[in-house]
């Protein structure tokens, strides 16, 4: 089959679960085509994957560049060129409205699927400059699908929808996100505690510093938190409030996840709520248990108690207090990473979800 897939290439869940998509595609025999305004952070030039640039006019007339109609014009292009079949649009705005411009422009050469992510829908969506296009965008598309049954919910939910997505849950890859030769619990060091996100107030980072430092106090700890955005400079001088500089690192995004997950001891995401928390599940499959919100999608992908711990947003004390329990605990700690990675494997593996995605396009 041939794919085009459009997506944003910065380090957010969406960009990286469209790149991983696209490199298991083309692994499996697939042409796959990537069109974006950059090459994504994971897409490498061994990938399998053919990387289209969109060249974005600076133009006088024009006060902001008109992205989206490069991508659409770009995603015609590769269409006409490469007789796609497919264009898999990540993010409903402007992805997906692109797609479908690209669809009209080639007389419906190929057929429009989008992939919601969360925030295209809970956030910028929902929002009353966007709400009307964003519906019809919807509608317009041969095929939706989303990552978790909540967004799902709170798509037909918010929109109305003339149907319904498919939920197609996002996948690790098992032969990189592993816990084979991963640092044993048992460490005369400090223990690593990880974050990782693109640093947007939904994320709460403030959140996730203060239950580190009320865990550093009972367990020698360091923090890593990886990836940049909006609060990353607040969380600097969060950080050096709390006088934690020598055991907080801002390591900014990360080309190697699968090898500092390996090294991880809990990782925590205490968002207002995530659609599905794709960094959530690599941890687990790295044998990492989770510290995580009790909201949205990740009640999806972490089980309480098992494979990880789900405290309330905002529950800074309380988050803290079962993380502690957990790390000094060196039983439950080994019990809840070998849990946590079996259920990544076994649930969330990629083989089983791109059959998931093939059935689909072949649906369209």
């Amino acid at each position: 089959m041939r794919i085009a897939i459009s997506c944003h290439p910065t380090t957010g869940g969406s960009g990286i679960v469209a790149t991983e998509l696209g490199i298991a595609l083309a692994r499996r025999g697939h042409d796959v085509h990537l069109v974006s305004y950059a090459r994504p952070l994971r897409l490498t030039e061994d990938s399998g994957v053919t990387f289209h640039e969109v060249t974005v006019v600076d133009y006088p007339l024009f006060k902001y560049p008109p992205h989206d109609l490069c991508l659409a014009n770009k995603l015609a292009e590769v269409v006409k060129r490469f007789d796609i079949d497919v264009i898999h649009a990540h993010y409903a705005v402007p992805h997906a409205i692109s797609a479908i411009m690209a669809r009209d422009i080639t007389k419906r050469r190929a057929k429009v699927a989008a992939t919601l992510h969360g925030t295209d829908i809970t956030l910028v969506g929902n929002q009353r400059e966007f709400f009307d296009l964003v519906r019809h965008t919807m509608n317009e598309c041969d095929g939706i699908t989303t990552v978790s049954e909540w967004l799902k919910e709170q798509t037909l939910e918010i929109f109305q929808l003339e149907r319904e997505p498919v939920v197609i849950h996002n996948f690790v890859d098992d032969s990189r996100f592993h816990s084979q030769n991963r640092n044993p619990f048992a460490t005369s060091g400090a223990l690593e505690l990880i974050h990782a996100s693109n640093f947007r107030p939904v994320k709460r980072i403030f959140d996730v510093i203060k239950v580190f430092d009320l865990i550093r106090r009972k367990v020698p700890a360091r923090l890593l938190l990886l990836g940049e955005g909006p609060d990353l400079e607040p969380a600097r001088e969060l950080v050096a409030e709390l006088e934690l500089e020598d055991i907080v690192i801002f390591t900014g995004p990360c080309a190697h996840m699968a090898e500092v997950l390996r090294c991880g001891h809990l990782f925590l995401l205490l968002s207002d709520y995530e659609s599905f928390g794709l960094s959530v599940l690599e941890a687990m499959a790295c044998g990492v248990p989770i510290l995580a919100s009790r909201a949205g999608g990740l009640q999806e992908v972490v089980l309480d108690g098992e494979t990880g711990l789900l405290c309330p947003v905002g529950g800074v004390e309380q988050a803290a207090r079962r993380a502690i329990g957990l790390l000094e605990s060196g039983d439950d700690w080994n019990r809840m990473s070998e849990a946590a990675a079996r259920r990544a494997h076994d649930v969330f593996g990629k083989d089983r979800l791109l059959r998931q995605y093939e059935r689909f396009y072949e649906t369209l």
